[in-house]
């Protein structure tokens, strides 16, 4: 056993176990800032099939394509915009 460096692995292990916790935090807020996501969509897919605020599906149509900026998003979404459109007529 060496007289430097023997507690270098037990040392090793407790920074191991920090990174272990900070990850597991890490992926407890995502997960909490995923869920945020999706229910505030809920809430907005509410109020444009509603209708209860007025020219927010006007303003959906006009600038969602604009905020997209991944060509897979934009397919994924011309659907929708398309129907926005054709409601606001």
């Amino acid at each position: 056993m060496s007289l430097l460096g023997g507690n270098d692995l037990k040392e090793q292990q407790k920074i191991n176990d920090l990174e272990l916790k900070i990850n597991k935090e890490k992926q407890k807020l995502d997960k909490k800032i995923t869920r945020q996501k999706i229910l505030l969509g809920a809430f907005m897919v509410e109020l444009l099939e509603t209708g209860k605020v007025v020219g927010l599906t006007q303003y959906t149509a006009d600038n969602l394509d604009i905020f997209l900026t991944r060509q897979g998003d934009k397919d994924l979404m011309s659907e929708l915009i398309n129907s926005l459109k054709e409601s606001c007529l």
